[in-house]
């Protein structure tokens, strides 16, 4: 007798969760088997991956292109810093409060940015990254232009500090990827989904599109947030122009369109095949840049859906995370 459906469905989670569980066990135990340089690489990739997840999201499914999400970067990690120094707490005790300093700081700047659309929003955005890293760089309370040093971990080994930023960040890669999951299974994703197809459509069917955008603006600015602070953690000083740098942003767009925008797949393939690039290719200078500018070009022109638009193609009813929504 065949096996029915559902039970075919609870196995196929079952087996996923599973293969997470290990996996992420597996990641954990890492540093015991590897040094310090591959610790401090696997940091900047978690984050790097939490930033560009909280990118896609965004612009795949809030239909919100920004060019300045570099700013909660910068913001999150400026919070921990301050925060931890000033009230002499422990730096990874200080990282919720440091995201919920982003939101809060996400909440105020609402206002003003969503009411620009489209290219207006998007260098919006920019323009707000820009004036918080000048007003950073003008204030010597937050250490000027040469930044500050994450003094409350001067108490920790060498040994801790690299195990417990390793293993945050592994958190924050984790709590990305399932957030994202279930907020696409939520009813929110749902509407979210709904503004990616089609925007008109949305609103017709009663989605508080606004809403939506915006409550997804405040999820995605804490956990970009949240990143940075674990990354500049990782390296002991923050500074205006690092932390506010586009850069953070580039990274984010580039993996997203490697990837595919509008699915959390996209996210995971385009870090690891960003990550791949840069240390293999990184030693020829600049033309590792132009490279990374033609594979962005022939990928947008060839497979607008990225790489995973690609297996897509191959496998179209290939699901790893489950978010797909099936007509009953």
């Amino acid at each position: 007798m065949a096996m029915p459906s559902v039970f075919r469905s609870a196995l196929r989670s079952w087996r996923g969760l599973l293969v997470s569980l290990a996996l992420v066990g597996a990641l954990a135990a890492l540093p015991w088997f590897s040094g310090f340089a591959t610790q401090r690489l696997l940091v900047e990739v978690f984050t790097v991956f939490a930033i560009a997840m909280a990118w896609n999201l965004l612009a795949g499914f809030g239909g919100l292109v920004v060019v300045g999400l570099h700013v909660f970067v910068g913001v999150g990690a400026y919070a921990l810093f301050f925060l931890s120094n000033q009230l002499g707490w422990n730096p990874w005790a200080t990282l919720p409060l440091a995201m919920g300093v982003t939101g809060l700081f996400a909440a105020l700047t609402a206002l003003p940015m969503f009411r620009l659309n489209g290219a207006h929003f998007a260098v919006g955005t920019w323009v707000l990254a820009e004036l918080m890293r000048i007003l950073v760089l003008n204030s010597d309370a937050l250490g000027a232009g040469g930044g500050m040093p994450l003094v409350t971990l001067a108490g920790f080994s060498r040994s801790d500090r690299n195990l417990g930023t390793y293993w945050a960040a592994l958190a924050v890669a984790v709590l990305a990827l399932f957030w994202a999951r279930g907020l696409l299974k939520s009813s929110l994703g749902l509407a979210l989904a709904g503004i990616r197809d089609s925007e008109p459509a949305a609103r017709a069917s009663g989605v508080a599109v606004t809403r939506a955008r915006l409550l997804l603006w405040l999820m995605c600015a804490c956990l970009s947030g949240l990143a940075g602070a674990i990354a500049y953690m990782n390296t002991l000083q923050v500074s205006p122009d690092a932390s506010f740098g586009l850069s953070w942003t580039a990274m984010a767009i580039f993996i997203s369109v490697l990837g595919g925008i509008g699915h959390i797949e996209g996210a995971v393939i385009g870090t690891v095949i960003f990550f791949a690039l840069r240390e293999s290719s990184a030693d020829y200078g600049v033309w590792y840049f132009v490279a990374l500018g033609l594979i962005a070009i022939v990928t947008m022109v060839l497979s607008p859906q990225g790489a995973w638009g690609l297996v897509r193609r191959r496998w179209p009813d290939l699901d790893p995370l489950r978010t797909r929504r099936w007509m009953p």
